[in-house]
């Protein structure tokens, strides 16, 4: 009679050690991969409110509350979309740009018939640049780009901007006012190489990988209005607004105003009211 032989315990602790290596073999990479996943765009875009900033944060208001004004109350406040620390103290703000877009939340109605003022100042206190146009929006979201007519911001320079909506011509202490700093930066080689090779998805990656929020917020913005029906990009955007703090019935499109030539402003008192409470 034919005996029966099995496999020994050690043959069996083999296979069985083989079997486990190699799984372990595949689980392991995949758990590396997610680990090591990049982060999106908006983890991304929420470091701009942490941690040190190359510009630094000098004294600055991202919300204008008007007090004693004409300006009708409202529930969102007039709000410049930059970063800001906890306690409202906008970040100076890198750009790379000769002429960077500048973006608010204006809460009125145009049937209100109020002006707004935007002013560049720079370092030594000198206007840069200086304006007062008509608002012709309904309450939401827009964009001021610089006219080409005005000298470039420096390289390497610094300037407060001051945005106004003048709710009381003859007491211009009682604007409702946001103001901030930029910076212009020379573009380094190895940025200039990453925008050649990038897509314009990729461009607001990198924009933000660089610390440049004005020219990722302004692509952003750009590829939600051109890509209605992209979801993940109308996603991003609606998350972006919801990081800085304006309220979910705020419209996610907004309007443009191309600023006039710069003119000049009168010395004195108007100047330093539209800035209070900085």
């Amino acid at each position: 009679m034919n005996r029966l032989h099995f496999p020994s315990r050690k043959v069996i602790f083999a296979f069985v050690l083989i079997f486990v290596l190699t799984n372990l073999l595949v689980y392991v990479p995949s758990v590396q991969a997610q680990s090591q996943r990049r982060p999106g765009l908006i983890e991304k875009i929420k470091r701009f409110f942490f941690g040190i900033r190359p510009g630094g944060t000098p004294t600055g208001r991202k919300r204008g509350g008007a007090v004693r004004d004409r300006c009708p109350n409202v529930v969102q406040p007039l709000t410049a979309l930059v970063p800001a620390t906890d306690e409202g103290f906008p970040y100076v703000e890198q750009t790379i740009a000769k002429y960077p877009t500048f973006w608010f939340y204006i809460p009125y109605w145009s049937s209100y018939q109020r002006d707004a003022e935007f002013v560049l100042i720079d370092e030594k206190e000198d206007d840069v640049y200086y304006a007062t146009f008509p608002l012709k929006q309904e309450p939401g979201i827009v964009s001021l780009q610089l006219p080409k007519i005005m000298l470039p911001l420096q390289s390497g320079k610094k300037y407060r901007w001051v945005f106004s909506v003048i709710c009381n011509p003859d007491n211009r202490s009682a604007d409702a006012t946001v103001n901030g700093w930029v910076e212009r930066i020379p573009v380094s080689p190895n940025l200039s190489n990453q925008l050649q090779a990038a897509s314009p998805r990729e461009e607001v990656l990198v924009y933000t990988d660089a610390k440049l929020w004005y020219e990722a917020l302004t692509t952003l913005a750009e590829l939600q209005r051109t890509n209605p029906q992209n979801q993940e990009i109308q996603t991003d955007w609606a998350n972006l607004l919801q990081i800085l703090d304006l309220s979910e019935t705020v419209p996610q499109t907004w309007t443009t105003y191309f600023l006039p030539n710069p003119s000049r402003r009168e010395r004195g008192t108007a100047k330093y009211n539209s800035i209070v409470n900085i």
